[in-house]
């Protein structure tokens, strides 16, 4: 599947729950992207769970904000709350099919090089955070500290000077491959986007923009 694919349903998921703004929209969504969570691998039913924990202080927020200064607090509170955890839920589990090796070598022929650069950056920050962090844990853990918040908290300058150093050290190899000039540029493998995905996507598009429309009328 082509990652232009699932980012572009997570972002009409998320449009279509936050402008419809009703709690049978977004039960729908929140028991879809649930059912797909529990019926695909690993790694989404990872994303479902992290997009219920962020969901809980956002449910908390909501509470201590209506109920105890509006007479239909909790029916608000539940309101807010099944809106934001769906916009989570169905936009954490779509993106979780994103590839994002996939995606730049996809972009690089859509958007400029250099907005590629950035859009992958953001992407690829943390996976190389969390590989420096464990790379810093072992080489503690073969000195003998022990694994305690100290150490943990330790750790958090030479991981920010190590991503600093990574940041420099990919600049000159950046400019010799020219990612700052113009013209046709071209990938040694590219990603495959087959019509159908991409009619599916434009379909997504414009079922989107209906259903905004018919909700603001």
């Amino acid at each position: 599947m082509n990652s232009l694919t699932p980012l572009t349903a997570a972002i009409c998921a998320v449009v279509v729950v936050m402008v419809a703004h009703e709690p049978v929209v977004s039960g729908i969504f929140l028991i879809a992207a649930a059912v797909m969570a529990l019926c695909a691998g690993r790694r989404h039913r990872r994303a479902l769970l992290a997009a219920l924990v962020i969901s809980v202080p956002a449910t908390v927020s909501y509470a201590l904000i209506y109920v105890p200064f509006a007479d239909d607090g909790w029916a608000t509170t539940g309101d807010l709350s099944l809106r934001f955890a769906a916009m989570t839920v169905s936009g954490l589990l779509l993106l979780s099919f994103v590839n994002a090796d996939d995606l730049m070598r996809d972009l690089q022929l859509r958007i400029p090089a250099p907005l590629v650069y950035m859009v992958g950056s953001v992407v690829r920050l943390l996976p190389m955070a969390q590989h420096r962090w464990r790379t810093i844990r072992q080489v503690q853990l073969s000195r003998g500290v022990p694994d305690s918040w100290r150490a943990r908290t330790s750790c958090v300058l030479p991981l920010v000077v190590g991503l600093v150093v990574d940041a420099g050290n990919r600049a000159r190899p950046l400019q010799r491959t020219g990612i700052g000039e113009t013209g046709t540029r071209t990938v040694l493998v590219p990603v495959a986007d087959p019509p159908v995905q991409r009619i599916g996507r434009w379909l997504l598009i414009v079922a989107s923009v209906l259903a905004a429309v018919l909700a603001v009328m």
